[in-house]
């Protein structure tokens, strides 16, 4: 089988694989597509933890069910599915166990013509959905959905902030949000993407660049209850100039400042919660995709590739400027 693959010297090359030996628990599925994320490009320059090299990368997937190990009941033979991109989430909700890790490092991913994962790791694909909308979703909605619903406790009416809403995080939420029937804010520092987001439903959005950006978003609203943020500001004393009492901020990333710092005071006396989460468990996956099938949301798609585009996919990522998911087709 092809796969992408990086080697030892942390260069990515699609190479032929043998094909996977099923466990008895475990079923064969033949990839339709993939998506990357930006952990992929943190893995190539060798910034993330439990680095196993060579290692087929990719926690993005859907596709059809083609084998089964002997422990599997028939009726998944055949079936199309999403999987869920992670194992050892453990039996707590609050937080995965220690044993949690996300496919594509150190196991093998779905960048990959065939994989083999446990039963209990895919979920039927919402008939609605194409091949390559499905496989937009695992990692980046299922990490805005725990954001929002779990640590966010978001509701009809709520003010959101989404920031850098170019990403497949990002453009998750704001899909998210608006089915919940939040009103949305989004920065950027680009404006098509701003734009885009008000095509979409977002009510406005500033560009971060801009030094009084946080008085600007105050003027555009009368408080935030709740930031997605793919990057605090390293002076989060800014955000109470937006933020209403009681307010979640969530950050998922640090595309930014690694550092951040607070006025503990403001931030205790006006009930402020800051939270840090990323992905989320089975369950919440299983939740998220009923919850798309029920409001039939769709994955913004940046760009389409072929698996043995798979490097040029790279490449596109690495610019940064896309609004959605870069996405690749097997079949």
């Amino acid at each position: 089988m092809k796969a992408i693959v990086l080697k030892e010297d942390m260069n990515l090359e699609l190479l032929d694989l043998p094909k996977p030996e099923l466990r008895k628990s475990e079923v064969l599925v033949r990839i339709a597509a993939s998506s990357l994320n930006h952990r992929e490009l943190w893995i190539q320059k060798g910034l993330y933890p439990g680095m196993t090299v060579p290692c087929t990368l990719g926690a993005d997937g859907a596709g059809t069910i083609i084998d089964l190990g002997e422990a599997v009941n028939n009726e998944w033979l055949n079936q199309e599915v999403i999987i869920y991109p992670a194992y050892g989430w453990g039996e707590k909700e609050k937080a995965p166990s220690k044993k949690f890790r996300v496919l594509g490092m150190p196991d093998p991913g779905t960048l990959a013509e065939l994989i083999a994962v446990p039963v209990e790791n895919v979920v039927r694909k919402p008939k609605y959905l194409s091949w390559t909308q499905a496989a937009a979703i695992p990692v980046a909605s299922l990490t805005a959905w725990r954001a929002l619903t779990r640590h966010g406790q978001i509701g009809k009416g709520d003010n959101v902030l989404i920031t850098g809403i170019g990403g497949g995080v990002a453009q998750a939420g704001l899909d998210i949000a608006l089915a919940f029937g939040a009103n949305v804010f989004v920065t950027s520092s680009s404006q098509q993407k701003i734009d885009f987001a008000k095509s979409k439903g977002a009510q406005e959005g500033v560009n971060y660049k801009d030094e009084d950006w946080c008085d600007q978003l105050k003027n555009l609203c009368d408080g935030i209850d709740i930031v997605l943020d793919s990057s605090p500001s390293s002076e989060l004393d800014q955000y109470f100039k937006f933020m209403r009492y009681g307010g979640r901020i969530v950050a998922y990333g640090s595309t930014g400042s690694r550092k951040t710092t607070v006025n503990i005071s403001k931030f205790f006396l006006r009930h402020i919660q800051f939270i840090g989460t990323a992905m989320g468990s089975p369950r919440e996956f299983k939740e998220l995709l009923d919850f798309m099938n029920t409001h039939k949301i769709v994955p913004s798609i940046h760009a389409e590739f072929s698996l043995e585009e798979g490097l040029q996919a790279f490449d596109e990522l690495r610019k940064s400027q896309q609004i959605g998911k870069i996405v690749l087709k097997h079949l």
